[in-house]
């Protein structure tokens, strides 16, 4: 059996790594419009994003918070933060953590953690965005997240103490077995969002597919727990 399969394996990486360096950087081809898919991030500015405060009892890096904890409030144990390099522009809420553009990639920096939050929610779609991040991060992009609160968490984070790891959905679903992101190299995650089927791919692997109806349509939602990340080519084809 392992004959049989490891090539289709292969297979599907080198197709996954083929179509990931036939992306624009932070743009979109010819094709890429033709079939619909819209540009999230123009790597220069933070426009169609916005830093929200955590919202009060929302769960923390996928484990219940008792009201009236303030999740993304408080670094977590091992972080480091990355200090700021540019000059915060405009205002943002009390509490809500601070975002920037830092060589065509989305950055969090200093404190406190919190969220970067899409301006407009989505219902079907497929979403693909890369990440960057070392082995010991703790991330993860939400989806379908109503009311800038809840949704559902793809996880970034290789040993989630509840076993939501990288791949899984916290609070949702497991995956079947561990899978892991490449630490200090470009991640990508595919998220496909149809009705109640939603399918979650790394780097080529399907880590999860299922079935659930918690959550039909919200906004999309970067997490920041004080360890340094990266976000870019984060675009979106929507679904009918």
């Amino acid at each position: 059996m392992r004959r049989i399969h490891a090539p289709l394996a292969l297979l599907s990486v080198f197709a996954w790594s083929a179509a990931l360096s036939g992306q624009a950087m932070n743009g979109l081809t010819a094709q890429e419009k033709a079939q619909g898919w819209q540009l999230l991030f123009d790597g220069k500015t933070l426009e169609g994003w916005h830093s929200s405060a955590p919202a009060q009892g929302q769960a923390r890096g996928g484990a219940p918070a008792p009201p009236p904890a303030q999740p993304g409030a408080l670094a977590q144990v091992g972080s480091a933060p990355e200090p700021c390099v540019t000059a915060p522009k405009g205002s943002a809420p009390a509490g809500s953590s601070r975002w920037e553009v830092v060589g065509g990639s989305l950055v969090p920096c200093g404190q406190p953690a919190g969220y970067l939050t899409s301006d407009r929610s989505y219902k079907n779609f497929v979403l693909s965005i890369e990440f960057k991040c070392d082995e010991d991060a703790n991330s993860g992009v939400f989806v379908r997240s109503p009311r800038e609160s809840g949704g559902y968490e793809v996880q970034i984070w290789k040993q989630q103490p509840a076993g939501y790891n990288t791949g899984a959905i916290v609070g949702t679903a497991k995956t079947a077995r561990d899978y892991r992101f490449k630490p200090g190299q470009w991640n990508q995650y595919q998220i496909t969002a149809d009705g109640d089927h939603i399918v979650v791919v790394l780097n080529g692997e399907t880590t999860l597919d299922i079935h659930d109806a918690k959550f039909a349509e919200g906004n999309l939602r970067l997490q920041y727990q004080q360890f340094p990340i990266a976000f870019r080519n984060i675009r979106i084809r929507p679904l009918p």
